[in-house]
């Protein structure tokens, strides 16, 4: 600590006024009011208006982002999901049978996976949100996590399309109606997965550049 020596005269001893020294560059806000961190310690300074500002608007675009995310993950599993029941009833006989094409097999095995996944990773995005819970620990896994799923749809879905296409150049009926809308959702999903892709790897560059979101 600084301290600052005041001598009241030339043979009088020294009087020692203690004082708080000015923060040290580098340090940290902890959530304790009046407190800063500074290498593992804690140390008494008084808050200031823009130490407040900064916690409220990295708290503020904190939740925003884990709110967009939620969006974007609850979007993806329900997507996924109607693609998924979409596909699995296309069971009409004859060539009107989805498993009779690997395509269509693909499609629906890449959306299944989409929503297991898409619907795990929303539920705990909820509860992270509802424990105020740090998400820097497991960023890489879900920016990692998000573009495998995403290019597992967007493959499938670009699979199908071609044999889509020529079904219905020859007819039209619930079957290529059923697979069109199956292959739409599945592209819708993988914008959403995308776009939660995108912020996660956000978040990864933020840490980097010790920017926490």
């Amino acid at each position: 600590m600084a301290a600052m020596a005041v001598v009241t005269s030339s043979s009088s001893p020294a009087y020692v006024a203690k004082q708080p020294p000015p923060p040290p560059p580098g340090i940290h806000n902890n959530k304790t009011a009046g407190y800063q961190s500074y290498n593992g310690h804690n140390h008494m300074y008084p808050p200031t208006a823009t130490t407040t500002t900064t916690t409220t608007y990295y708290w503020e675009e904190r939740r925003a982002l884990d709110g967009i995310v939620l969006a974007l993950r609850a979007a993806a599993a329900l997507l996924s999901f109607v693609a998924v029941a979409l596909v699995a009833s296309c069971r009409h006989g004859d060539w009107m049978e989805f498993a009779r094409y690997q395509e269509y097999r693909y499609l629906l095995g890449a959306s299944l996976v989409a929503c297991l996944y898409s619907a795990a990773q929303a539920f705990r995005s909820f509860r992270r949100m509802r424990a105020a819970a740090s998400t820097s620990g497991s960023g890489i896994l879900h920016f990692a996590g998000d573009q495998v799923v995403a290019y597992l749809l967007i493959t499938a879905a670009s699979a199908a399309l071609p044999i889509t296409i020529r079904m219905r150049s020859a007819v039209i009926n619930i079957f290529t109606d059923a697979m069109v809308a199956a292959i739409s959702l599945a592209f819708a999903a993988f914008a959403a997965l995308a776009f939660s892709a995108i912020i996660s790897g956000f978040r990864i560059s933020a840490a980097a550049a010790a920017q926490p979101y």
